[in-house]
């Protein structure tokens, strides 16, 4: 009887020797590592976006937690990803080749390589100098598995309107940065038409593109939009289509700074009741542009420094129904008095 248990313990006492091995050299297995199908798709990713060996911490080696590289964020939870940042300083190192030469670095992208993350809610992929995408491969393919994603920043690239279609079906996106990129809004303007399928948006960054003035008119039905920015673009002149943002009610900040506009137009702006933030600076506006401010009860910010305001200000006064206003810039001008009589 007594050999029997110790027969028994020895066992055991073997079983549990051979648990703690397997485990100390697999240490991987446990749940706090990363899922290992998304750690194979960055590795996937690895070769199209480690400039200047910027993801060295993404080893292929079998077991290496993702959880612990350098990329982003992951759900605690499920170790699942929830924000992938793949940033480059790509597009700023091109800008030292003349403007003729700097496409010649410009790739295209397979967004499916995305597909296995159906946790992501951020990604980013700022200057990285994409040219568009590969052909049905597009962020259309995205639409349906990663139904969580919200924030997508595509700045400082060399994408044009050929992929708004594309963006279009992201549905879930509350965020999305297109700025200093060759969106010029002609070649195809359905594309722009079609971003009102974005029903959640409410930031939509365009600065330094090269839009015209018909890009207002292609925004009417964002209505979501609380955020619009269009600085650095080219809509010069009298903004004709600028009715186009009528509709566009939630919007709280709308920046139209350095777009060569000159006659104002800004009848419309009555209908922003919520706009806290008006950015007109580094424009040609004159002082008429003060009669189109006093309906804008909400506003807190106004900046026209810049412009072209110039001798006594005797539309000072329309400010004064701006109860709220917290912030004025008029530097730049040609003021020499301000009268509020």
């Amino acid at each position: 009887m007594m050999m029997m248990m110790e027969w028994k313990w020895y066992l055991w006492f073997i079983r549990m020797a051979v648990m703690l091995s397997v485990l100390e050299r697999c240490s991987w297995c446990t749940t706090d590592a990363c899922l290992e199908h998304e750690r194979i798709a960055l590795l996937h990713l690895k070769p199209f976006f480690n400039y200047r060996n910027q993801l060295q911490s993404w080893v292929e080696v079998k077991g290496s937690d993702c959880c612990k590289w350098e990329i982003g964020e992951f759900n605690t939870t499920t170790r699942r990803l929830i924000q992938l940042s793949l940033n480059s300083k790509k597009w700023e190192d091109n800008m030292e080749y003349g403007m003729d030469n700097r496409n010649l670095n410009a790739w295209y992208l397979n967004a499916s390589m995305f597909l296995p993350f159906e946790e992501l809610k951020r990604l980013y992929l700022s200057g990285n100098v994409i040219g568009g995408s590969l052909e049905n491969e597009g962020f259309g393919k995205l639409s349906s598995t990663l139904s969580n994603l919200e924030i997508l920043d595509l700045s400082e690239n060399y994408l044009n309107d050929s992929i708004l279609l594309s963006l279009s079906e992201l549905s879930s996106l509350r965020y999305l940065d297109l700025s200093i990129n060759k969106f010029e809004g002609s070649s195809h303007l359905r594309g722009f038409q079609l971003l009102s399928r974005l029903n959640n948006l409410e930031t939509l960054d365009l600065s330094w593109n090269s839009l015209k003035n018909t890009i207002l008119f292609h925004m009417r039905n964002l209505s979501s939009l609380k955020t619009l920015r269009l600085s650095g673009n080219q809509l010069k002149g009298r903004l004709d289509h600028i009715h186009g943002l009528n509709n566009l009610t939630n919007l709280k900040y709308l920046d139209l700074t350095n777009c060569i506009v000159y006659k104002s137009g800004f009848q419309w702006l009555s209908r922003l009741t919520k706009l806290e933030t008006l950015d007109l600076y580094g424009n040609y506006l004159k002082n008429r542009i003060l009669l189109h401010m006093r309906n804008l009860s909400s506003l807190k910010t106004l900046s026209l420094g810049g412009n072209q305001l110039g001798g006594k200000l005797l539309h000072i006064q329309e400010l004064n129904h701006l109860a709220n206003l917290k912030y004025l810039d008029l530097s730049r001008n040609k003021i020499e008095s301000i009268s509020n009589k």
